[in-house]
């Protein structure tokens, strides 16, 4: 696996798998180079997850009501 420089100076990744990647991160930064903006990345796709969620089961429940009041279970 080769690995370049990227954008900013960062490490830019070529023909590796995933496992090599992870090893490489592991091994140059440790669990905390790995786990690097963790956070601002869960912070950023909490609220769309939320309403994906909310409106699933929005809809689960208007459908079943529906399906009930037509006499279909």
């Amino acid at each position: 696996m080769a690995i370049v420089n990227g954008v900013c100076g960062c490490d830019r990744f070529t023909n590796g798998s995933i496992r090599d990647v992870t090893k490489t991160i592991t091994k140059k930064d440790g669990y905390r180079g790995l786990m690097r903006g963790w956070v601002p990345r869960m912070l950023f796709h909490a609220p769309a997850a939320s309403i994906c969620r909310s409106t699933y089961e929005a809809g689960k429940a208007f459908f079943q009501q529906l399906n009930e009041s037509h006499g279909r279970s």
